[in-house]
């Protein structure tokens, strides 16, 4: 051991006088990173303890109606909640009516020499007009801005602001002046230094939690529902006095020893608060100790994360795609797969706090998240400059360690001999990007994700069969491309294909099923893709798959059934799924032996599927469509379904009055869109769960119910009439004269939102008691009986009314 030590010392004394004696200088570049962005969405629920704060910032909001442009700017440590509170008062009832214009931008210039006034406009434009303009001058923003701004009463928020440069702030404040009087700029920092220079504003210092709310909120995160011992919360009040009353570190704290046994906690307390006291920045060491406790596979997916910008919105599916082309998902159990796995990584870091701000689909799936600007610093830290990098577009040179890069331009390819190691390449862009295409082809032959989104490409070369080690590839948005080569289907390890938004591509690769690993494969927004290659049923890893096309003009009935054959081997298949159905030429009849297929019976991990019916023209025949939709029973998990362009006036039977909540007893989504034939519905208050209810172009339809809903058992006089659902949707229906052919109704007692478009002949009486936001296009003719259009607009919580017509 002392020898090699030796040597070691050796080398180590030889690079010195090298050093000294070349002259050689250390050129180190710290690593930019662009800044994740905020936005004005909180979810109230997870916040506790802040209720005076806002108050006191609602109060002060009130007051300055001498000042044409006020300033407050929030200011404390990271992890107190800065954001949450700036985003609980801009959302505040009593705000909301008295600003005319709220605006909310992310500024996040944690460097000085990012607080560019121009990038700031930009956002803040974008977000009072909804519209993008990157692409204006100074002089469009300033003149756009004031026009905004010069008739409203406006409130803007700028979260995460850094700049401590008195002059740089002022040239933006000058841009702030046009507003009436009474007008607010919120600005929340952690420098006080910050504070002091925006405006004449009021310092509004953000403390931490009182020490009740702070136990009250581990206890919500460690406990859960369940009832302590004493052992566990004397422990727990110990263990909370070391956090700094810091929101965050509660947080994860909690969220690490939940579940965990007594003796946990007791080497918690003991090791635990030991590191946290040894660290002068102790939020930052909480939250590190939380990624201590990472397993070593749950580490690499975690860290993996700093290849994204602070506040950026990350779609969950993208993330675990890119685990898994990195090779980071272990199985943790026989049998499991790869996108199971993935899914529990991600579930385990969510429990921990590693992510918040998450968004859910109407069927309870997360579809995407944030992560914290601390949580993102932790990310950086351990995943080292040489592993994840944000490459600026004047970058030249690159470190021979780094493997994932986030940002790539032409000059960085031709010059940088690292480039070769790369092994995520995500975001390409350049002025040349046909050029920085074939370089990225040409020589990052290791490459194991690659995006090329929007790229304009035309035709993608056929060395992309070069990239033997690729797993993920995103093609997305390439609105020109026609065709993929043959070579892509020489990409035996891949994963993802994501080929969404290519609106002129026309086919795929007849040996597309060679991709025998393919987990996903989306084309959806591909409208002039009219069939899939042969052989998908041979997919069977494939989970996603956003449309499957059945039957061209030229397919006969048993070419369709053998695509249908394809699909039914696909039983992995879960989330949304579009049965894109084109009914062939002449076709009248199915065969006995087509029969009783279960075709998408065995797809059980389906959330929602769309059935879209196309006919050729001057198709009249409906029988066989009938008998086809009827092989199309999907499993009774679904949750939601969409119909359009069926023209059978007769539903399938596992559809109709007696069989629809047997069937599809979880559905929380129904939709209905151009069909033709139909004249009567299904019992649609049968099901218990339905929460969005969508009818569009349904031509021969004069009532939602057309009976007496369920009676619960036991009250003859009241009505189980839609219990869950919040959501109405009603376009172009002319004959539609009443919800029901029931008078005596007390109205759906859930609906929040109800829109109406084009029902002329729509008379009903529902209650005036139970829409909260009401929206009437074109359907006054007759409506309510007895509501004036006055009493309408003064129903109860209806602040959305509208009136015109509708082409």
């Amino acid at each position: 051991m002392n020898k090699s030590v030796a040597k070691i010392r050796k080398k180590l004394d030889g690079i010195a006088v090298n050093y000294e004696k070349f002259g050689f200088k250390v050129d180190y570049e710290p690593i930019k990173v662009r800044r994740e962005e905020t936005c004005s969405y909180v979810n109230e629920g997870e916040i506790i303890g802040r209720d005076v704060d806002v108050e006191n910032l609602v109060g002060m909001l009130m007051c300055g109606a001498d000042v044409r442009c006020n300033f407050v700017t929030v200011v404390g440590i990271g992890g107190l909640g800065k954001t949450a509170l700036a985003q609980l008062v801009y959302n505040d009832e009593r705000v909301k009516s008295e600003f005319s214009l709220r605006m909310w931008a992310c500024v996040s210039d944690q460097d000085s020499n990012e607080f560019h006034v121009k990038d700031i406009l930009v956002k803040i434009l974008t977000s009072a007009t909804g519209c993008g303009c990157d692409s204006y001058t100074m002089d469009q923003l300033q003149i756009e801005l004031q026009n905004k701004l010069g008739d409203n009463k406006f409130l803007l928020v700028l979260d995460d602001v850094w700049t401590e440069d008195r002059e740089q702030w002022l040239k933006l404040e000058r841009f702030l002046k046009s507003g009436k009087k009474g007008s607010w700029v919120v600005v929340t920092t952690r420098s006080k230094q910050t504070a002091r220079i925006v405006g004449k504003g009021v310092m509004y210092k953000l403390d931490g939690l009182s020490l009740d709310y702070s136990r009250r909120l581990f206890e919500m995160t460690a406990f859960g529902q369940e009832n302590p011992s004493e052992d566990y919360v004397k422990m727990g009040h110990q263990i909370v006095d070391r956090c700094a009353n810091v929101p965050l570190a509660i947080r994860i704290v909690g969220s690490l020893l939940y579940g965990q046994t007594i003796s946990k906690w007791h080497s918690f307390q003991e090791k635990g608060l030991a590191y946290i006291s040894d660290h002068k920045n102790g939020i930052k060491s909480i939250l590190k100790l939380s990624y201590h406790h990472l397993k070593s596979p749950l580490k690499s997916c975690f860290s993996y994360c700093a290849i994204f910008p602070k506040d950026f919105v990350i779609e969950k599916e993208t993330l675990l795609s890119l685990w898994m082309a990195q090779g980071y998902i272990v199985p943790f159990g026989e049998g499991q797969s790869m996108a199971d796995a993935a899914e529990e990584c991600f579930l385990i870091l969510l429990r921990r706090c590693f992510f918040q701000d998450v968004q859910s689909d109407m069927y309870g799936e997360i579809v995407s998240f944030k992560i914290h600007d601390l949580m993102h610093d932790i990310a950086l830290d351990v995943a080292g400059k040489e592993i994840c990098e944000v490459i600026s577009s004047n970058t030249t040179s690159l470190n021979e360690r780094v493997r994932h890069l986030s940002c790539v331009n032409e000059n960085l390819m031709k010059r940088s001999r690292a480039i070769i190691q790369i092994r995520t390449c995500l975001q390409v862009g350049g002025k040349d990007k046909e050029l920085l295409m074939n370089l990225i082809l040409t020589n990052c032959v290791r490459l194991r994700s690659l995006t090329m989104s929007g790229l304009k490409v035309t035709v993608l070369p056929e060395s992309i069969g070069n990239l033997v080690h690729l797993r993920y590839l995103d093609l997305s948005q390439n609105r020109v491309m026609e065709g993929l080569p043959k070579s892509i289907t020489k990409l035996h390890h891949l994963l993802v294909l994501n080929l969404f938004g290519c609106l002129e591509l026309k086919e795929l690769p007849k040996d597309l099923s060679k991709l025998h690993k393919l987990h996903i494969l989306d084309v959806d927004k591909c409208d002039k893709l009219k069939c899939l290659p042969p052989g998908m049923g041979k997919l069977s890893c494939l989970h996603t798959l956003t449309r499957y096309m059945v039957g061209r003009e030229s397919s006969n009935v048993e070419e369709c059934f053998e695509q249908l054959e394809n699909l039914k081997s696909l039983g992995n298949l879960k989330g949304f799924v579009e049965i894109d159905i084109r009914v062939p030429k002449n076709a009248k009849h199915i065969k006995e032996d087509c029969r009783g297929g279960a075709y998408m019976k065995n797809k059980k991990r389906l959330n929602c599927v769309e059935f879209t019916f196309e006919h050729v023209e001057n198709y009249e025949s409906v029988e066989y469509e009938e008998a086809l939709f009827e092989e199309l029973q999907p499993h009774s998990n679904l949750m939601g379904l969409i119909m359009s362009g069926c023209r059978s006036a007769r539903l399938p039977c596992w559809i109709t009055k007696e069989n629809l909540a047997n069937h599809l007893p979880n559905l929380v989504n129904l939709e209905l869109i151009d069909c033709d034939g139909i004249e009567y519905l299904p019992d649609l208050s049968r099901l218990s769960r339905l929460r969005e209810l969508k009818l569009v172009n349904l031509p021969k339809l004069e009532y939602v119910e057309n009976e007496i809903p369920t009676v619960v058992a036991g009250h003859c006089e009241q009505l189980l009439w839609f219990p869950c659902l919040e959501q109405v949707y009603l376009h172009r229906l002319p004959k539609l004269k009443a919800w029901s052919r029931v008078n005596n109704l007390d109205g759906l007692p859930r609906v929040k939102k109800m829109v109406i478009v084009a029902c002329p002949e729509l008379a009903s009486t529902l209650s005036r008691h139970f829409i909260e936001g009401l929206s009437i296009y074109d359907s006054m003719v007759t409506w309510a009986r007895d509501l004036t259009y006055e009493e309408i607009l003064n129903f109860p919580g209806n602040k959305r009314v509208y009136r015109r017509s509708v082409a």
